[in-house]
């Protein structure tokens, strides 16, 4: 299975309740342009606001975690990449990264392709 993530850091004068909102409204449009690709599914993840995570970043020496992710589930990358030029997927494609530019810091955000390689699911 080929994935798309997108591990994703607010911009820096976006609260972290403003940033809830505007995930909502990204998972929304995530979730459109998902079913208008054909992928295979869709997850989300934010952050927790937790001592935990300070934790782990003092005792492994780690920066501070993305505010989200989201993986994208495809089975066939250059497909997906095709019907991005095609519509409707173009137009909520444009509309996507229209709402990353209204919230995601994207020079600190990480976007990518990856072979996903499942060896405990219960």
């Amino acid at each position: 299975m080929i994935k798309f993530i997108q591990c994703v850091r607010k911009k820096p004068e976006i609260s972290i309740q403003e940033f809830r909102r505007y995930w909502g409204l990204y998972q929304a449009k995530a979730t459109e342009l998902a079913r208008a690709v054909n992928a295979v599914g869709l997850s989300f993840s934010t952050a927790l606001a937790v001592d935990e995570n300070l934790q782990v970043m003092l005792v492994r020496g780690t920066s501070e975690p993305f505010d989200g992710l989201a993986e994208m589930s495809i089975s066939n990358a250059p497909r997906m990449l095709e019907k991005l030029g095609e519509e409707p997927a173009r137009s909520i494609w444009e509309a996507f990264k229209k709402l990353q530019t209204e919230f995601v810091d994207l020079e600190g955000s990480s976007f990518f392709f990856a072979s996903e390689e499942v060896v405990l699911r219960r």
